[in-house]
């Protein structure tokens, strides 16, 4: 890396809050992403120099106008949905009405006993429901769930839990409490940097994208779709952006985490190594007090282990995540929750790469330390052969 000062980071804590609110307040579950989509696109609109492609899927891609396309872009990936129920039928009862639904996601099924729902219409109109028993099905085991609700919900409408969308704790601003920090804060993260790539890169010669998948938590199935369909260039860059659960070695507030690993798989040597020296860089002296982490987050798997598993070169990034999936440690579920500076940490993070990308070795190139190893070699090798306690 190079040893100049870098420039003074771009990002303001208060944009990304304002992103990360906008984002995270929007009602999603697995292929009920619709306002999630409608907020992007309307945040694409905005900007002048982004565009913004659907898949035959709906995945979301946005690029730089601008910016001559490479073989091999940085692709910032995160996905839309967040766990969620999907009714399947509805019959009167003698206190209203009883829905059938399916839940899709990771959620431990003693979480659902009274709990309280909210389902939402074509419409946005949203309606109350309790979780009367969940129990799996005995063939597919996928969760079904048996609610109480004073109003018919028809069948396809989706449901989330009946938590607030976005805010800021009381007692601690730092700490922002969501329905759906997995994955909207990726989602957020992502778009507060594209809002400011052309004024990071004024020059408009990094072809860095975003990628924002559907149906991640039920099998990265818009993730599958998108490698599969060759919607992304088989060398590209892919890093996949995710809110992971904190772990102890991984707690939150003390920065953005490199994720070398998730509970599958371990990521891309060389890809992970140079986003290792753009974080050590901006964390230097000459740097922008940038604090992260270095860990491998295997309390769950990303999509990146999907993109690997289909050919592509991936690395990972993630903020530590608390009540990971809406399960809190008191065992009922309760707003996710991240820290802003993790959040501002990971978009100042984005900022570095652009920055930094043309120092990150593509494949096939030789690495920086391959050439700092050769040359320590180089000087070191006669004394392998001079060795006065050799037999």
């Amino acid at each position: 890396m190079s040893k100049r000062a870098l420039p003074r980071s771009l990002v303001r804590p208060s944009r990304v809050l304002a992103i990360a609110a906008r984002t995270m307040a929007c009602p999603t579950a697995p292929y009920r992403e619709g306002n999630v989509i409608a907020w992007v696109r309307a945040f694409a609109a905005r900007q002048p120099h982004l565009r913004l492609d659907e898949d035959a899927y709906g995945n979301l891609s946005l690029r730089r106008l601008g910016v001559r396309p490479t073989a091999a872009p940085l692709v910032l990936g995160a996905h839309m949905d967040h766990p969620g129920f999907r009714a399947l039928a509805c019959r009167r009862a003698a206190d209203g009405y009883r829905i059938d639904a399916l839940f899709l996601g990771g959620v431990a099924r003693s979480y659902f006993p009274g709990a309280r729902a909210r389902f939402f219409d074509a419409q946005g109109t949203s309606i109350a429901a309790r979780v009367v028993a969940a129990k799996p099905d005995p063939k597919s085991g996928e969760l079904r769930v048996r609610l109480a609700s004073r109003r018919p919900i028809a069948p396809g409408h989706f449901g989330v839990w009946d938590l607030p969308g976005f805010r800021r704790a009381a007692r601690d601003p730092d700490l922002l409490e969501t329905r759906a920090a997995d994955d909207l804060a990726g989602v957020a993260g992502i778009l507060a940097v594209l809002e400011l790539a052309d004024r990071i890169d004024p020059a408009r010669r990094v072809d860095v994208r975003a990628l924002l998948t559907r149906a991640e938590e039920v099998g990265f199935v818009g993730a599958i779709a998108a490698a599969r369909s060759g919607v992304v260039p088989r060398a590209a860059r892919i890093v996949a952006i995710e809110a992971s659960r904190a772990l102890p070695h991984a707690p939150q507030g003390a920065g953005p985490i490199l994720r070398v690993g998730d509970r599958t798989s371990v990521f891309d040597d060389g890809l992970t190594r140079w986003l290792g020296r753009v974080a050590t860089e901006l964390a230097g002296p000459k740097g922008d007090r940038f604090a992260w982490q270095r860990r491998l987050m295997d309390g769950g798997t990303c999509e990146s282990t999907a993109y690997q598993l289909h050919g592509y070169r991936c690395a990972a990034l993630c903020v530590p995540l608390g009540n990971y999936h809406n399960m809190s440690a008191r065992g009922r579920i309760a707003l996710e929750s991240i820290r802003l500076r993790d959040l501002v940490g990971l978009v100042r993070f984005f900022e570095g790469m652009i920055r930094r990308d043309a120092e990150c070795p593509r494949a096939g190139a030789a690495d920086p330390l391959h050439a700092r190893l050769d040359a320590r070699f180089r000087r070191a090798r006669r004394d392998l052969a001079r060795d006065p306690f050799a037999a």
